[in-house]
Protein backbone atom coordinates (compact mmCIF):
# COMPACT_ATOMS: atom_id res chain seq x y z
CA UNK A 1 0.00 0.00 0.00
CA UNK A 2 2.82 2.38 0.93
CA UNK A 3 4.68 1.44 -2.35
CA UNK A 4 0.88 2.12 -4.10
CA UNK A 5 1.15 5.78 -2.35
CA UNK A 6 4.74 6.57 -3.26
CA UNK A 7 4.15 5.75 -7.16
CA UNK A 8 1.34 8.10 -7.30
CA UNK A 9 3.42 10.64 -5.65
CA UNK A 10 5.89 10.32 -7.98
CA UNK A 11 3.60 10.38 -10.67
CA UNK A 12 1.74 13.48 -9.25
CA UNK A 13 5.62 15.25 -9.19
CA UNK A 14 6.36 14.08 -12.27
CA UNK A 15 3.60 15.68 -14.12
CA UNK A 16 3.49 18.55 -12.12
CA UNK A 17 7.00 19.57 -13.01
CA UNK A 18 6.64 18.61 -16.59
CA UNK A 19 3.71 20.87 -16.39
CA UNK A 20 5.76 23.34 -15.02
CA UNK A 21 8.89 23.16 -17.10
CA UNK A 22 6.01 23.68 -19.96
CA UNK A 23 4.22 26.50 -18.45
CA UNK A 24 7.92 28.31 -18.09
CA UNK A 25 8.55 27.58 -21.86
CA UNK A 26 5.59 28.84 -23.02
CA UNK A 27 5.88 31.72 -20.86
CA UNK A 28 9.66 32.32 -22.45
CA UNK A 29 7.85 32.61 -25.84
CA UNK A 30 5.66 34.38 -25.32
CA UNK A 31 7.61 36.77 -23.32
CA UNK A 32 10.51 37.56 -26.32
CA UNK A 33 8.15 36.56 -29.04
CA UNK A 34 10.73 35.52 -31.70
CA UNK A 35 8.67 35.97 -34.37
CA UNK A 36 6.95 39.10 -32.93
CA UNK A 37 3.06 36.91 -32.78
CA UNK A 38 2.02 38.86 -29.74
CA UNK A 39 4.29 41.70 -29.69
CA UNK A 40 6.59 44.41 -31.46
CA UNK A 41 10.78 43.14 -30.35
CA UNK A 42 11.20 44.17 -26.76
CA UNK A 43 14.53 46.43 -26.07
CA UNK A 44 17.71 45.28 -24.65
CA UNK A 45 17.38 41.59 -26.28
CA UNK A 46 19.36 40.05 -28.81
CA UNK A 47 16.77 39.38 -32.03
CA UNK A 48 17.37 36.80 -34.51
CA UNK A 49 15.76 38.15 -37.69
CA UNK A 50 16.16 35.23 -40.65
CA UNK A 51 12.57 33.67 -41.60
CA UNK A 52 10.43 35.61 -43.63
CA UNK A 53 7.84 33.13 -43.45
CA UNK A 54 7.34 32.82 -39.83
CA UNK A 55 8.30 36.07 -38.97
CA UNK A 56 6.53 38.26 -41.57
CA UNK A 57 3.01 38.39 -40.22
CA UNK A 58 4.28 39.48 -36.90
CA UNK A 59 6.64 42.01 -38.59
CA UNK A 60 2.78 43.37 -40.57
CA UNK A 61 1.02 43.28 -37.54
CA UNK A 62 3.56 44.79 -34.82
CA UNK A 63 5.94 46.62 -35.68
CA UNK A 64 5.62 50.94 -36.62
CA UNK A 65 5.82 51.18 -40.21
CA UNK A 66 4.28 53.66 -43.21
CA UNK A 67 5.94 51.65 -46.43
CA UNK A 68 5.68 47.95 -47.04
CA UNK A 69 8.29 46.45 -49.32
CA UNK A 70 7.27 43.04 -50.09
CA UNK A 71 6.94 40.54 -53.18
CA UNK A 72 10.01 37.31 -53.70
CA UNK A 73 13.32 37.38 -53.34
CA UNK A 74 14.54 40.18 -55.84
CA UNK A 75 12.91 42.74 -53.13
CA UNK A 76 15.04 40.57 -50.32
CA UNK A 77 18.20 43.10 -51.10
CA UNK A 78 16.55 46.29 -50.62
CA UNK A 79 17.97 48.56 -47.32
CA UNK A 80 15.21 50.05 -45.36
CA UNK A 81 17.39 52.92 -44.85
CA UNK A 82 18.02 53.97 -48.42
CA UNK A 83 13.86 53.48 -48.83
CA UNK A 84 13.03 55.79 -46.12
CA UNK A 85 15.48 58.22 -47.46
CA UNK A 86 13.92 58.32 -50.84
CA UNK A 87 10.02 57.94 -49.86
CA UNK A 88 9.87 59.62 -47.21
CA UNK A 89 8.56 57.41 -44.31
CA UNK A 90 9.18 54.41 -42.25
CA UNK A 91 10.21 51.09 -44.11
CA UNK A 92 9.48 47.07 -43.15
CA UNK A 93 10.31 43.97 -45.41
CA UNK A 94 7.93 41.44 -45.68
CA UNK A 95 8.73 39.64 -48.39
CA UNK A 96 8.93 35.47 -49.47
CA UNK A 97 11.26 34.18 -51.59
CA UNK A 98 9.99 31.94 -53.69
CA UNK A 99 6.43 33.22 -53.01
CA UNK A 100 3.50 32.99 -55.75
CA UNK A 101 1.01 35.58 -56.39
CA UNK A 102 -1.21 34.54 -53.82
CA UNK A 103 1.00 34.35 -50.95
CA UNK A 104 2.37 37.96 -51.65
CA UNK A 105 -1.04 39.74 -52.75
CA UNK A 106 -2.04 37.74 -48.76
CA UNK A 107 0.89 39.46 -47.08
CA UNK A 108 -0.11 42.58 -48.79
CA UNK A 109 -3.31 42.46 -47.68
CA UNK A 110 -2.85 41.76 -44.04
CA UNK A 111 -0.41 44.52 -43.76
CA UNK A 112 -3.12 47.05 -45.84
CA UNK A 113 -5.89 46.15 -43.02
CA UNK A 114 -3.73 46.10 -40.33
CA UNK A 115 -1.72 49.32 -40.67
CA UNK A 116 -3.75 52.27 -41.42
CA UNK A 117 -0.91 54.63 -41.65
CA UNK A 118 0.06 52.69 -44.49
CA UNK A 119 0.79 54.97 -47.66
CA UNK A 120 3.12 52.96 -49.87
CA UNK A 121 3.47 49.62 -51.28
CA UNK A 122 7.12 48.59 -53.43
CA UNK A 123 6.05 44.74 -54.86
CA UNK A 124 8.06 43.19 -57.59
CA UNK A 125 6.05 41.51 -59.75
CA UNK A 126 7.40 38.50 -60.56
CA UNK A 127 6.35 36.99 -64.32
CA UNK A 128 7.82 33.30 -63.39
CA UNK A 129 5.13 33.19 -60.70
CA UNK A 130 2.29 34.80 -63.07
CA UNK A 131 1.03 32.36 -64.94
CA UNK A 132 -0.52 29.69 -62.53
CA UNK A 133 -3.85 29.60 -60.85
CA UNK A 134 -4.90 32.52 -58.39
CA UNK A 135 -4.76 30.51 -55.67
CA UNK A 136 -1.78 28.31 -56.15
CA UNK A 137 1.19 28.85 -53.29
CA UNK A 138 4.49 27.02 -53.14
CA UNK A 139 4.38 23.76 -52.24
CA UNK A 140 7.82 23.78 -50.63
CA UNK A 141 7.53 26.39 -48.27
CA UNK A 142 6.62 26.46 -44.59
CA UNK A 143 3.34 28.01 -44.41
CA UNK A 144 2.44 28.61 -40.78
CA UNK A 145 -1.01 28.90 -40.75
CA UNK A 146 -1.40 29.21 -36.80
CA UNK A 147 0.60 32.49 -37.00
CA UNK A 148 -1.64 34.33 -39.50
CA UNK A 149 -5.01 32.73 -39.29
CA UNK A 150 -6.45 34.88 -36.56
CA UNK A 151 -7.33 32.15 -34.11
CA UNK A 152 -6.20 32.34 -30.72
CA UNK A 153 -6.37 28.89 -29.76
CA UNK A 154 -3.92 27.26 -32.35
CA UNK A 155 -1.45 29.62 -30.56
CA UNK A 156 -0.07 26.38 -28.49
CA UNK A 157 1.70 25.62 -32.00
CA UNK A 158 3.55 28.22 -30.87
CA UNK A 159 4.13 28.70 -27.19
CA UNK A 160 4.84 25.17 -26.63
CA UNK A 161 7.24 24.58 -30.01
CA UNK A 162 10.25 22.98 -29.32
CA UNK A 163 11.93 24.49 -32.43
CA UNK A 164 10.93 28.00 -31.36
CA UNK A 165 12.35 27.64 -27.61
CA UNK A 166 15.80 25.96 -28.63
CA UNK A 167 16.44 27.44 -31.95
CA UNK A 168 15.29 31.30 -31.23
CA UNK A 169 14.06 31.78 -27.75
CA UNK A 170 17.28 30.51 -25.99
CA UNK A 171 19.90 31.53 -28.97
CA UNK A 172 18.61 34.92 -28.08
CA UNK A 173 18.69 34.61 -25.00
CA UNK A 174 22.37 33.60 -25.24
CA UNK A 175 23.22 36.53 -27.84
CA UNK A 176 21.87 38.91 -25.47
CA UNK A 177 23.86 38.05 -22.47
CA UNK A 178 27.11 38.15 -24.53
CA UNK A 179 26.41 41.43 -25.87
CA UNK A 180 25.39 40.63 -29.65
CA UNK A 181 23.73 42.68 -31.49
CA UNK A 182 20.12 42.21 -32.58
CA UNK A 183 19.31 41.89 -36.00
CA UNK A 184 17.99 44.88 -37.61
CA UNK A 185 15.74 45.44 -40.19
CA UNK A 186 17.92 46.85 -42.40
CA UNK A 187 19.41 43.12 -42.74
CA UNK A 188 16.48 40.84 -42.72
CA UNK A 189 16.60 38.59 -45.37
CA UNK A 190 19.82 40.66 -47.40
CA UNK A 191 21.61 37.98 -49.14
CA UNK A 192 23.78 40.22 -51.53
CA UNK A 193 26.72 40.36 -49.57
CA UNK A 194 26.65 36.49 -49.34
CA UNK A 195 26.72 35.65 -53.38
CA UNK A 196 29.58 35.83 -55.96
CA UNK A 197 28.36 37.81 -58.74
CA UNK A 198 29.52 37.30 -62.46
CA UNK A 199 28.99 35.48 -65.76
CA UNK A 200 30.02 31.94 -64.38
CA UNK A 201 27.55 32.19 -62.14
CA UNK A 202 24.70 33.57 -64.22
CA UNK A 203 25.06 31.40 -66.97
CA UNK A 204 25.19 28.35 -64.95
CA UNK A 205 21.96 26.96 -66.30
CA UNK A 206 22.37 27.76 -69.44
CA UNK A 207 22.36 24.83 -71.96
CA UNK A 208 21.71 26.43 -75.31
CA UNK A 209 21.56 29.65 -76.83
CA UNK A 210 19.88 28.31 -79.87
CA UNK A 211 16.28 29.91 -80.43
CA UNK A 212 13.42 27.82 -80.58
CA UNK A 213 12.11 26.97 -84.19
CA UNK A 214 8.81 27.83 -82.90
CA UNK A 215 7.91 30.93 -80.59
CA UNK A 216 4.77 30.59 -78.92
CA UNK A 217 1.90 33.06 -77.87
CA UNK A 218 0.14 32.77 -74.60
CA UNK A 219 -3.31 30.37 -74.84
CA UNK A 220 -6.58 31.51 -74.52
CA UNK A 221 -6.77 29.80 -71.38
CA UNK A 222 -3.36 31.36 -69.96
CA UNK A 223 -4.72 34.59 -70.73
CA UNK A 224 -7.76 33.73 -68.80
CA UNK A 225 -5.70 32.96 -65.75
CA UNK A 226 -3.56 35.41 -66.19
CA UNK A 227 -5.88 38.14 -66.39
CA UNK A 228 -7.52 36.40 -62.95
CA UNK A 229 -4.60 36.00 -61.07
CA UNK A 230 -3.88 40.24 -61.76
CA UNK A 231 -7.22 41.13 -60.77
CA UNK A 232 -7.11 39.06 -57.59
CA UNK A 233 -3.80 39.32 -56.50
CA UNK A 234 -3.04 42.72 -57.58
CA UNK A 235 -6.26 44.59 -58.83
CA UNK A 236 -7.89 43.39 -55.42
CA UNK A 237 -5.58 45.32 -53.20
CA UNK A 238 -5.36 47.98 -55.08
CA UNK A 239 -9.01 48.87 -55.75
CA UNK A 240 -9.76 48.59 -51.81
CA UNK A 241 -7.17 50.70 -50.72
CA UNK A 242 -7.29 53.73 -53.21
CA UNK A 243 -5.27 56.08 -51.06
CA UNK A 244 -1.97 54.33 -50.89
CA UNK A 245 0.29 54.37 -53.50
CA UNK A 246 1.31 50.98 -54.82
CA UNK A 247 4.82 50.86 -56.65
CA UNK A 248 5.10 47.75 -58.83
CA UNK A 249 8.21 46.57 -60.82
CA UNK A 250 9.15 44.03 -63.16
CA UNK A 251 12.54 42.36 -61.58
CA UNK A 252 15.03 43.16 -64.42
CA UNK A 253 16.21 39.57 -64.86
CA UNK A 254 19.45 39.58 -66.52
CA UNK A 255 20.28 39.10 -70.02
CA UNK A 256 20.91 35.40 -69.74
CA UNK A 257 17.50 34.78 -68.35
CA UNK A 258 15.95 36.51 -71.66
CA UNK A 259 17.88 33.53 -73.58
CA UNK A 260 17.36 30.48 -71.38
CA UNK A 261 14.09 31.32 -69.98
CA UNK A 262 12.07 32.56 -73.03
CA UNK A 263 13.83 32.47 -76.24
CA UNK A 264 16.00 29.08 -75.90
CA UNK A 265 12.61 27.46 -75.12
CA UNK A 266 9.87 29.41 -77.75
CA UNK A 267 8.11 31.47 -75.11
CA UNK A 268 9.69 34.94 -76.06
CA UNK A 269 6.04 36.30 -77.09
CA UNK A 270 4.14 34.71 -74.71
CA UNK A 271 6.74 36.16 -72.14
CA UNK A 272 6.33 39.68 -73.93
CA UNK A 273 2.30 39.53 -73.77
CA UNK A 274 2.23 38.62 -70.13
CA UNK A 275 4.08 41.85 -69.19
CA UNK A 276 1.92 44.08 -71.40
CA UNK A 277 -1.12 42.28 -69.74
CA UNK A 278 0.00 43.20 -66.37
CA UNK A 279 0.80 46.63 -67.25
CA UNK A 280 -2.41 47.73 -69.16
CA UNK A 281 -4.37 46.17 -65.92
CA UNK A 282 -2.60 47.54 -63.27
CA UNK A 283 -2.66 50.91 -65.04
CA UNK A 284 -6.28 51.36 -64.98
CA UNK A 285 -5.77 52.39 -61.02
CA UNK A 286 -4.35 56.06 -60.95
CA UNK A 287 -2.74 54.98 -57.67
CA UNK A 288 -0.31 52.41 -58.98
CA UNK A 289 2.93 53.13 -60.48
CA UNK A 290 4.23 50.60 -62.88
CA UNK A 291 8.32 50.43 -63.55
CA UNK A 292 10.50 48.52 -65.68
CA UNK A 293 13.82 48.04 -66.13
CA UNK A 294 14.87 46.37 -69.30
CA UNK A 295 15.25 49.40 -71.75
CA UNK A 296 18.34 49.90 -69.84
CA UNK A 297 20.66 47.52 -71.34
CA UNK A 298 23.65 48.06 -69.90
CA UNK A 299 22.49 46.57 -66.35
CA UNK A 300 20.40 43.98 -68.31
CA UNK A 301 23.74 42.69 -70.69
CA UNK A 302 26.72 43.33 -67.87
CA UNK A 303 26.73 40.00 -65.96
CA UNK A 304 28.96 41.17 -63.27
CA UNK A 305 25.37 42.42 -61.46
CA UNK A 306 23.86 38.99 -61.11
CA UNK A 307 24.40 35.90 -59.03
CA UNK A 308 22.27 33.79 -61.24
CA UNK A 309 20.16 34.74 -63.85
CA UNK A 310 17.26 36.33 -61.90
CA UNK A 311 19.21 37.80 -59.01
CA UNK A 312 21.07 40.99 -58.95
CA UNK A 313 23.41 42.53 -57.08
CA UNK A 314 22.64 45.03 -53.82
CA UNK A 315 23.85 47.81 -55.98
CA UNK A 316 21.03 47.21 -58.55
CA UNK A 317 18.82 46.98 -56.06
CA UNK A 318 19.39 50.41 -54.56
CA UNK A 319 19.72 51.63 -58.04
CA UNK A 320 15.78 50.61 -58.68
CA UNK A 321 14.56 52.09 -55.40
CA UNK A 322 16.45 55.10 -56.43
CA UNK A 323 14.76 54.98 -60.43
CA UNK A 324 11.21 54.48 -58.66
CA UNK A 325 11.82 57.09 -56.69
CA UNK A 326 12.61 59.21 -59.17
CA UNK A 327 9.80 58.15 -61.55
CA UNK A 328 12.31 56.54 -63.98
CA UNK A 329 11.57 53.65 -66.65
CA UNK A 330 7.66 54.43 -65.47
CA UNK A 331 5.28 53.03 -67.74
CA UNK A 332 2.26 55.34 -68.35
CA UNK A 333 -0.53 53.98 -71.04
CA UNK A 334 0.27 56.41 -73.90
CA UNK A 335 3.73 54.60 -73.97
CA UNK A 336 3.76 50.96 -72.83
CA UNK A 337 2.98 49.04 -75.45
CA UNK A 338 5.82 51.23 -77.39
CA UNK A 339 8.42 50.13 -74.76
CA UNK A 340 7.46 46.47 -75.34
CA UNK A 341 7.51 46.58 -78.87
CA UNK A 342 11.14 47.83 -78.69
CA UNK A 343 12.43 46.06 -76.03
CA UNK A 344 11.11 42.45 -77.70
CA UNK A 345 12.89 43.55 -80.57
CA UNK A 346 16.28 44.36 -78.78
CA UNK A 347 16.42 41.13 -76.91
CA UNK A 348 14.97 38.47 -79.66
CA UNK A 349 17.71 40.19 -82.04
CA UNK A 350 21.01 40.20 -79.73
CA UNK A 351 23.82 38.40 -80.22
CA UNK A 352 23.63 35.99 -77.32
CA UNK A 353 27.32 34.40 -77.74
CA UNK A 354 28.70 38.02 -76.33
CA UNK A 355 27.36 36.62 -72.80
CA UNK A 356 30.69 34.56 -73.18
CA UNK A 357 32.94 37.22 -73.95
CA UNK A 358 33.19 38.20 -70.23
CA UNK A 359 33.74 34.20 -68.35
Amino acid sequence: MEDKKNWKKCLILMISFTTLLMLLAAGLVLLIDPFFHFHAPLPGFSYIMDDERYQNDGIIRNFDYDILITGTSVSENFRVSLCDELFGGTSVKATCAGGYYREIADTERRALEYNPDLKVVIRSMDTSFVLFDKDYRNPEAPDPVYLYDDDPYNDEEYLFNGDVLFEYVCPIILRTIRGIPSDTMEDYMRFAEDRPLGAAYALQDIVTIEPAVLQRHLTEEERLMLTENIRCNLAANVEAYPDVEFYYFFPPYSIAEWIGAHIALGTMPAYIETMEIMTGEMLKYDNVHVFCFYDDTDMITDLNNYSDMYHYSGEISDRILEQMAAGEHELTGDTYREYFESVEEFYTNYDYALMFATE
